[in-house]
C-alpha cells in the first residue's frame, strides 16, 4: 500500500472523533450519576420527613390520651390527614427517573 498525506489526516480525524465520543460518554455518565444522586437524596428526605411526622403524630396522640380530653380521635385524625397530605406533597417532589433522563439530556444538549 502506498501511504499518502491524506492517511495521517484521516487517522487524526478518527482519533478526534473517538476522543469526542469518549468525552460524550463520560459526560452522559456524570449526568446520570448526578441525577441518581439527586433522586436518592430526594427519597431519603421524603422518608425522613415521613418518619418525623409519624413521631409527631405518636407524641401528639399520647399527649391527648394523657389529658383525657374530649374529641381526641377527631384531633388525631386531623393530624394524621395533615401528615399524610404533607408526606404526599414531599413525595411528589421526588424526581422521577424519566425526569432525570430528561434533565440529563437537556444538560448535555446545552453543552
Amino acid at each position: 500500500m502506498h501511504e499518502t498525506s491524506e492517511q495521517p489526516d484521516f487517522m487524526d480525524t478518527v482519533k478526534q472523533i473517538k476522543g469526542a465520543e469518549e468525552e460524550y460518554d463520560r459526560l452522559i455518565q456524570e449526568a446520570k450519576d448526578k441525577a441518581e444522586s439527586i433522586v436518592r437524596k430526594a427519597k431519603e428526605d421524603a422518608q425522613e420527613a415521613r418518619r418525623k411526622k409519624e413521631e409527631e403524630i405518636v407524641s401528639f396522640k399520647n399527649a391527648k390520651l394523657q389529658e383525657g380530653g374530649k374529641g381526641i380521635e377527631e384531633d388525631v385524625q386531623k393530624v394524621i390527614k395533615k401528615a399524610k397530605d404533607e408526606t404526599a406533597r414531599i413525595s411528589k417532589k421526588s424526581v422521577e427517573k424519566a425526569d432525570v433522563n430528561r434533565i440529563a439530556k437537556d444538560f448535555l444538549q446545552s453543552l
